[in-house]
């Protein structure tokens, strides 16, 4: 085990769950995807009313008022979350980017805290939004499988990653590690945590790595994935609204996952029905009378120009632009 239980330093549990769970549900996140993560909590819910859920959000910073909006969930819907506050002096050490932060690392620690505690754990991102049932993810089978999960479309470099890691993943698979089916066992005797972290801190190995955790992962998991349909893990880009014209939402999913810089709680997202997961699990949640986020980062004025722009906004553009122009 690579992160002892002294990793967490204190938990709150809110539960109004009146019986064993069928699943456990966790989320890494800072207080700024608490609201993603909350929503998707929403999401799920409303998605599979019939099923007794636990939610677990390993964190280093959350509100009082995230806080209290996630108790108003547990009694809302009978169900249970746990928020667990943990250490994070030594992952944020670790390599982190403008659209990755230290949080990324939370999805390894929530593996070994898990050891012995239950048989298999749904890891989120906070940026994944439920459509439908997951029944088949409470009932699937991991027998022999470190995690299940959904071969990643956008994998051009795992060629230099094979070549490097002697790893075959061109032929086996590469899969998304923003939801994971993780056989807790299995992942523990195999050893997943401790072979992740060894490359993440081995600076001749990091500095090839194209997704940090995600690559390190599947490193460190090869040959012992099960590969499930991408209705549990429907990739989506918003950025590619504006350079491709076709739905990118075209496919019926139960979980849909909004990668890159764009998501669904920014304002300049509000153009697009692929976001409607989470506009409905917003609208009943304690989150409804949020506004979504405007811009405030260099980077989110140079999408939100895009994005206004290709919806036909041209003056509210042309001001994102000279923003993102004028910031450093």
């Amino acid at each position: 085990m690579f992160f002892g239980h002294n990793t967490i330093k204190s938990q709150v549990e809110f539960c109004s769950l009146d019986d064993s769970e069928d699943l456990n549900i966790a989320y890494g996140a800072d207080d700024k995807f608490i609201f993603g993560a909350g929503v998707s909590i929403e999401s799920v819910i409303i998605n599979n009313k019939h099923k007794k859920l636990r939610f677990h959000i390993f964190t280093d910073d959350i509100s009082r008022d995230n806080a209290a909006k996630l108790a108003r969930i547990c009694d809302k819907h009978k169900t249970a979350i746990n928020i667990y506050n943990v250490d994070s002096g030594f992952i944020k050490t670790l390599p982190s980017n403008k659209a990755w932060n230290h949080a990324i690392y939370f999805r390894l620690m929530i593996a070994d805290y898990f050891r012995s505690k239950v048989e298999k754990v749904l890891y989120l991102d906070s940026d994944v939004f439920c459509s439908g049932d997951i029944g088949y993810l409470i009932d699937l089978d991991i027998s022999g499988y470190t995690v299940a999960a959904v071969n990643d479309p956008s994998t051009k470099h795992i060629i230099k990653t094979d070549e490097l890691f002697c790893t075959n993943f061109a032929q086996v698979g590469y899969f998304n590690s923003g939801v994971m089916l993780i056989n807790i066992k299995e992942w523990g005797k195999q050893g997943i945590t401790e072979k992740s972290m060894n490359i993440l801190i081995n600076d001749s190995k990091m500095n090839a790595l194209t997704y940090y955790d995600q690559d390190a992962i599947n490193v460190a998991t090869n040959g012992t994935v099960l590969f499930i349909d991408n209705i549990f893990n429907y990739i989506i880009d918003l950025n590619y609204k504006y350079k491709c014209s076709e739905n990118l939402a075209h496919k019926k999913a139960s979980l849909f996952h909004f990668v890159g810089l764009t998501k669904p709680w920014h304002e300049w997202s509000q153009f697009y029905s692929e976001c409607e997961p989470f506009n409905l699990a917003k609208s009943s949640s304690p989150w409804h009378d949020e506004p979504l986020i405007k811009p405030v980062t260099k980077y989110n004025h140079k999408y939100s120009a895009k994005h206004y722009r290709f919806n036909g906004r041209i003056f509210r553009a042309l001001r994102d632009y000279m923003k993102y122009k004028t910031l450093s």
